[in-house]
């Protein structure tokens, strides 16, 4: 089995580090100000990353698909948090694709490397995501995608 996990609101917690404008958007500039060393590294874990613990002790993949751009710091913070991963899909920097549409590109791409379709590839995988459009949008094309916000709470349940 294939574990496909998004990182902020679902794995990390770094809403310390987010910023959000009156219409519900993300402030980028603020999120890239504040992407250094010292605020990723005062991020928390949520429940889910116990998740991926057990998953990948258990011999499952463990995919990595995020629109944040990965930097050095962010590969750090995963190996200080014991977050062993196969594959790290992330947003190429300068990229404004839309998250859902960049997940579902970069998820496709990946599937076509391991030389899976996407049908099997979408039979033999499972991910968490905290984005309802994200949600939505691979669901309809065949992924099995749960709401990392719903996960969270009911693991700390």
């Amino acid at each position: 089995m294939r574990y496909i996990f998004d990182l902020d609101h679902t794995v990390i917690d770094s809403s310390h580090r987010q910023l959000t404008r009156a219409d519900g958007s993300l402030d980028l500039d603020h999120w890239i100000a504040n992407n250094t060393r010292t605020k990723i590294m005062a991020d928390s874990l949520l429940p889910l990353a116990t998740q991926w613990r057990k998953a990948y002790a258990k011999g499952s993949e463990i995919v990595v698909c995020t629109a944040r751009v990965i930097g050095e710091h962010d590969h750090e913070f995963l190996r200080i948090h014991r977050l062993p991963y196969h594959a790290m899909l992330s947003r190429p920097q300068g990229a404004t694709t839309s998250d859902d549409l960049l997940k579902l590109v970069a998820l496709r791409r990946y599937a076509q490397r391991i030389g899976k379709s996407w049908a099997n590839f979408c039979a033999t995988s499972i991910m968490w995501d905290d984005n309802e459009n994200v949600q939505k949008t691979l669901a309809t094309r065949g992924l099995i995608v749960h709401n990392a916000i719903i996960a969270n709470k009911e693991l700390t349940a």
